[in-house]
Order: structure tokens, then sequence, then C-alpha cells
């Protein structure tokens, strides 16, 4: 089985020297369906819609089909982002987001007294 249809999507990460670029195939998808959330630094939610109707008529058939779903994947991210100055594109079916890196603090260990 496809992995669109099972409700999955492959994505790409890429990381450079101030960003980290994430690539996904939403095939069926509209631009409008596709939703965009930055969980925490370091983990990004993709979710869509997709809706899909074919037709198909012969002599002595007639076929339609409708398949509609939802996919949703949270992305882990190799360093810590930030929405700001970050973006998204939507061009046939390809989703790519480029999120700007920002520093994340060290975690601070707390002494017990």
């Amino acid at each position: 089985m496809l992995p669109a249809i099972r409700g999955e999507f492959r994505i790409d990460e890429r990381e450079h020297d101030d960003e980290v670029i994430v690539v996904a195939d939403l095939p069926g998808s509209a631009k409008e369906a596709v939703s965009l959330q930055l969980l925490n630094p370091r983990a990004l939610e993709i979710s869509c819609e997709r809706t899909n109707e074919s037709e198909e008529k012969g002599k002595d058939y007639y076929v339609r089909e409708r398949v509609a779903g939802s996919m949703r994947r949270i992305v882990a991210l190799p360093t810590g982002v930030s929405e700001e100055y970050s973006k998204a594109s939507f061009r046939n079916g390809v989703l790519e987001v480029h999120l700007k890196k920002t520093t994340v603090p060290e975690r601070a260990k707390i002494e017990i007294e």
C-alpha cells in the first residue's frame, strides 16, 4: 500500500548554518488544508486533510471513487528553532519549511538542600 493512502507522508530534513529545512510530500492536498505548528523548539507538527474524487465511465460500467482522510506527523528537529523569521511554501503537493535556528539554553541543575 502506498504511504499517502495509509495516511503517511515522506519528509526530508536538512540542517544548514542558520536554519533547518523540512520538505514534505503531501500528494492530493491543497494549500488551505495544510497546517504547521511548532510544538516546542525541537518538534514541528505537520498535518493536512486530503480529499480526492475520481470518475470513470465505460461502455458497460461506471465507477466513482471518493477518498478522504487526514495525515499528521511530528518531526523531531536536530536543533532548537524559532518561529521568528521562519517561512513555509507549498507548491505542487510539496511543502517546504525553513526554520531559523535558535540557541536553547543549557539545562540547569538544581541543587537539593
